[in-house]
């Protein structure tokens, strides 16, 4: 275990260690193909911090959603839910660099007589370079840092929202990268419980790139007729995961454990397009191979997984060139062996997560547990005037006991800025 921290810290401290590029202006966005654009929250831009300079302004996020997940399989039950989240955030510029944001988090699901959940949220934003980012407190978590479901569920963003920590974000010209430190329980001296935290990387360096727009000219006029857009990119998508479950108090029954995760993969992407001011194409393969470790005193278990998709997408944007339709849809196939992640969709886990987890009294297998799943996934965003509406489909079949899993979720979101003086 310790190695393994050891490797995260200095992947850490290396976030620094980069020259600064300039974004390219045809780099996109890579969040996994299950992912709607929409759910994803950012931290304020270099632009947004010198225009905030000295301002104090109000930014309301609002989120309506109801989400269906028929469960078969045993790895977990089925649920349905509906509700509301509501996080109102004063920010305030303290230079052109950094900004300071306090604010809350209230989620309410239809059919509970209180608030499922009320968070206060505080967070100090310092962006020295163009393509660094430094979060302390409240940080962008949940979809942002761009993990397939089978590491990170979906679902989460209901359940799970806030993340409170530190976070370092790069964005260069050819690297990407998120490194994070989550800490979800605060052990408190003398308390029977156990603390609990969660630190991960991930990064998606270019390793080609020859997507270039070009112009297309009348042969006897040379005025240019139209423009397209077309090439390859080439990424080297890793990821590094450590959720740690544990603590210096031994008044109650349960191991100290950390389960590992990493993702080591390529991708292939396609962009292409006749008119890339109105809309842009990109078909990607994706093949990554997953790793699990569970590290404890008694228990050392690997397992792995391997999970090549295929997605197409479509980008239509406004006459402001922004984006107002999304369409995204993915086909992919999973292979696992004994593989568990403690933060991922349960539906590709090989077993329960007490036994995964290694709680006492849990049944342990003995054996390595196979299993083939196929995953299709559709979604569809379209932003209306300032509101953002999405609809997201996802099945999960497990080709082994032929038992399939449907996530159905319908998405409304409203983020708007107002500056109060």
């Amino acid at each position: 275990m310790k190695q393994r921290l050891l490797i995260l810290v200095l992947t850490l401290s290396s976030a620094f260690d980069a020259s600064a590029q300039q974004p390219s202006l045809l780099a996109e966005d890579n969040l996994e193909p299950h992912t709607l654009r929409m759910l994803t929250s950012r931290p304020p831009s270099q632009r947004d911090l010198v225009a905030g300079c000295r301002h104090l302004a109000l930014e309301v996020d609002a989120n309506a959603f109801f989400l269906d997940s028929e469960r078969q399989m045993n790895q977990v039950k089925g649920y349905t839910v509906t509700g509301f989240r509501l996080s109102p955030t004063l920010t305030y510029g303290i230079n052109e660099r950094a900004q300071l944001r306090i604010g809350l988090n209230a989620t309410a699901f239809a059919g509970l007589d209180s608030l499922y959940r009320l968070r206060p949220t505080f967070s100090l934003v310092y962006a020295p370079t163009r393509w660094l980012t430094l979060i302390g407190g409240t940080i962008c978590g949940s979809h942002t840092h761009q993990l397939a479901p089978i590491v990170y569920d979906p679902a989460r963003w209901i359940f799970n929202y806030q993340e409170d920590g530190l976070q370092i974000l790069t964005d260069t010209k050819i690297w990407r990268s998120d490194t994070w430190l989550d800490w979800t329980r605060y052990l408190t001296p003398w308390t029977p419980d156990q603390e609990r935290f969660t630190m991960g990387t991930s990064h998606t360096l270019l390793l080609f790139n020859n997507v270039k727009e070009y112009t297309v000219r009348d042969f006897e006029s040379g005025e240019i007729n139209d423009l397209k857009i077309k090439g390859w990119r080439i990424e080297l998508p890793v990821h590094f995961i450590a959720c740690h479950r544990g603590g210096e108090v031994k008044t109650i029954d349960t191991n100290t454990v950390t389960v590992f995760n990493e993702r080591v993969g390529l991708r292939f992407a396609r962009h292409f397009s006749r008119n890339p001011r109105r809309s842009l194409n990109k078909l990607a393969l994706d093949i990554s191979v997953y790793q699990y470790h569970l590290e404890d005193r008694n228990v050392d278990r690997p397992g792995q997984a391997f999970n090549p998709t295929l997605s197409y997408e479509w980008l239509h944007f406004s006459k402001y060139q922004q984006p107002d339709w999304n369409l995204r849809a993915v086909a992919g196939f999973v292979h696992s062996n004994n593989y568990f992640s403690a933060l991922g969709d349960p539906a590709y886990w090989n077993f329960s997560p007490y036994s995964a987890l290694h709680i006492p009294n849990a049944k342990i297998p003995e054996n390595s547990w196979l299993n083939n799943y196929f995953s299709f996934g559709l979604s569809a965003a379209h932003e209306f005037k300032g509101l953002d509406l999405g609809l997201q489909f996802n099945v999960i079949n497990d080709l082994d006991v032929h038992d399939t899993d449907l996530f159905i979720g319908f998405f409304m979101r409203f983020k708007e800025r107002f500056l109060l003086f």
